[in-house]
């Protein structure tokens, strides 16, 4: 736990096109977001890079655009889907990973946290638009790289950070469903936030659709319209953001309208998903009573509660062994256990959205028969995807009366 102090949170959005970095100190209610221009919301942070032809000199963001017009050299974009794909850069015969280049250009565009000194930053969070596998690989050499001391750092997809952000909003914001419109890219991204208040605790969800209105189309404020009356009609709203640059120019009129209809609040912004960052990782490092009160279940989170029952001191208890709500790829224990009678036992998944529990048994064939409570096993339990589950069960022997012989069973398990 770190203390407070004059400590900083960092939220650090990195997408093909631009990056965004908003920070916080510990104690404050609400992010800053870094703005090229002061006094502007002028957030958006070219991710490209420029090197200067045969010399070993780099410049990242607007200033790589504008070297890149009038200077011999290299410019560099889409770093972040060329560091996916693993891609390799030859520059003046020199080979440059891409991942490489994309913690040059972090590290070299985190200089405009100019209020907050690297030592002060006691933690900082990626957020990505779809945190895969190749994702967190990327992240994770991307964080050696940045070679950030006493500093945590940590991932998650946008879904995460519009939940985080909307959650810290006034509870008026979220008193219904709350619609998040990002026309960053091509097409409009349609976020939804809900949370269902019967369980407890709380459970909140972000899904997505992608909608393909252009924007080139003459006729998009009334291909949007069509979106925002399906989506208003689906559930109640409550709050609408409008976030992406194809939302500067003043064209959805009607879309609007519908929007606002029956007093919903409608918002502006461009900076939604690295504030989210922001509370997200503050959220990491106190001990905050909404981590009591909600669970997010977004895509890469574990929808379950898994556990099992043991004896303990005599009586039956159940044994935590993942807990629902924590990144699915995070999700993983290792324990010992003794069987209480026969080759087999069970885990019991418990799901967050509150459908019945289930027992699933782990049988172990081949396992020569004991007598009970003389068979110890060391298991190792994670998960290999978000749905998919690997139970790994070791024979360890049980002292001078059964040698260890190392048999592995193991069992994969839909949740």
């Amino acid at each position: 736990m770190f203390g407070l102090g004059e400590r900083y949170v960092v939220g650090y959005d990195i997408s093909t096109e631009y990056a965004q970095i908003s920070y916080m100190e510990m104690q404050d209610t609400m992010p800053s977001t870094v703005s090229l221009t002061e006094g502007a919301e002028d957030y958006n942070i070219p991710a490209c890079l420029f090197k200067r032809g045969e010399v070993n000199q780099w410049f990242y963001g607007r200033e790589a655009i504008n070297y890149s017009s009038v200077e011999e050299g290299v410019l560099v974009d889409n770093l972040w889907e060329h560091a996916l794909v693993g891609d390799k850069l030859i520059v003046d015969d020199n080979e440059f990973e891409y991942v490489a280049l994309l913690a040059l250009y972090i590290k070299r565009s985190m200089v405009l946290l100019k209020k907050v000194a690297r030592d002060k930053i006691a933690g900082m969070m990626f957020t990505v638009p779809q945190l895969t596998k190749r994702a967190i690989e990327v992240l994770e050499t991307v964080t050696e790289l940045l070679g950030l001391e006493d500093c945590r750092i940590v991932f998650e997809g946008r879904e995460e950070s519009i939940y985080y952000y909307v959650v810290h909003q006034k509870n008026d914001i979220w008193k219904h469903d709350v619609m998040v419109y990002d026309f960053s890219g091509r097409n409009i991204l349609g976020y939804r936030f809900n949370v269902n208040k019967n369980t407890r605790p709380y459970v909140a969800m972000v899904g997505c659709k992608t909608h393909s209105i252009l924007r080139t189309d003459v006729n998009k404020d009334g291909e949007f319209y069509e979106v925002v009356n399906a989506d208003t009609t689906e559930a109640i709203v409550s709050t609408s953001f409008l976030i992406g640059e194809g939302f500067e120019q003043d064209w959805c009129h009607d879309s609007l309208k519908e929007l606002c209809r029956g007093g919903k609040r409608v918002f502006k912004g461009n900076n939604l998903y690295s504030k989210g960052a922001c509370y997200a990782m503050r959220e990491r490092l106190i001990d905050s009573d909404m981590n009591q009160s909600m669970v997010f279940l977004g895509k890469d989170k574990l929808k379950a509660n898994v556990g099992m029952k043991v004896i303990k001191a005599g009586k039956e208890s159940y044994f935590t062994v993942l807990d629902g709500g924590e990144n699915w790829y995070d999700a993983k224990k290792e324990f010992d256990v003794i069987l209480e009678r026969d080759n087999s036992f069970e885990v019991i998944i418990t799901p967050l959205d509150g459908k019945n529990p289930r027992a699933v048994e782990i049988v172990l064939d081949g396992l020569n028969y004991r007598e009970p409570r003389t068979s110890r096993l060391h298991i190792k339990i994670y998960m290999e995807s978000e749905e998919k589950m690997r139970v790994c069960a070791t024979d360890m022997g049980f002292g001078e009366f059964y040698p260890t012989t190392y048999q592995m069973f193991t069992k994969q398990i839909s949740l």
